[in-house]
């Protein structure tokens, strides 16, 4: 986390002459605007469809994947990260292999998001362990948060990461046991609510915090002075 803007942009917020804001714009791009949205839901769907109607992996699997691709394709003209899209490939490489492998089953098309909440919420947790956590480094960069390590204000930005890690744990709460039961339709279904709508309500919840906290900040600060 070194660049406030790149922080700013994964939060959700937009740079304005007061500094950075949450509204309605910022928050749809930074869960991936229209088409991130439709990346994140429309391919589970159509997985969960094609899956319900045919009980064939290699029909949904297909369907998702081509989903995916077409998607990729559209970040390609609109001149879009192509990092991005190399690594979406990739991923939907990997997603289709492991359902469709020898001894593969459906469910195992949502294996990869596992892993990526995993390392996700462990990056978190660790940084709440050594007492370093992330949320604290983000209101610091946004906010000019100084010194917050020794300040009151050390806990409350640990629990902004902890709802994080939270975060992440939820999702894998709720979905390994539904990949462990091979209940693919509710797999994919939890995937999309999971998805898009819950992460978009947790960019809320942390700017609302943050912001809290650094304006509880800066009013100390002032009391202090006089």
């Amino acid at each position: 986390m070194s660049n406030p803007d790149d922080v700013a942009r994964r939060l959700g917020l937009e740079k304005s002459e007061n500094g950075y804001d949450l509204n309605s714009k910022s928050l749809l791009a930074g869960i991936g605007g229209p088409l991130g949205i439709a990346e994140a839901v429309l391919p589970a769907t159509t997985f969960s469809i094609v899956y319900a109607v045919t009980t064939e992996a290699v029909y949904a699997v297909g369907g998702a994947a081509g989903l995916s691709l077409i998607f990729i394709l559209a970040r390609l003209v609109r001149r879009q990260s192509l990092q991005q899209a190399v690594i979406g490939g990739l991923a939907i490489a990997l997603a289709a292999f492991l359902a469709l492998r020898d001894g593969g089953q459906a469910a195992d098309y949502f294996l990869p998001g596992f892993f990526t909440n995993a390392a996700y919420g462990l990056a978190f947790l660790l940084s709440v362990l050594i007492r370093r956590p992330l949320m604290g480094y983000a209101a610091q960069l946004l906010f000019g948060l100084q010194g917050w390590r020794e300040s009151g204000q050390y806990k409350r930005l640990r629990l902004v990461t902890i709802i994080w890690v939270g975060f992440f744990a939820a999702r894998l709460a709720v979905q390994v046991p539904l990949y462990l039961a091979n209940e693919v339709e509710l797999l994919a279904a939890s995937r999309v609510v999971m998805g898009a709508p819950a992460y978009a309500g947790l960019l809320a919840l942390t700017w609302i915090m943050l912001k809290r906290i650094a304006r509880d900040a800066q009013g100390k600060l002032e009391a202090e002075s006089k």
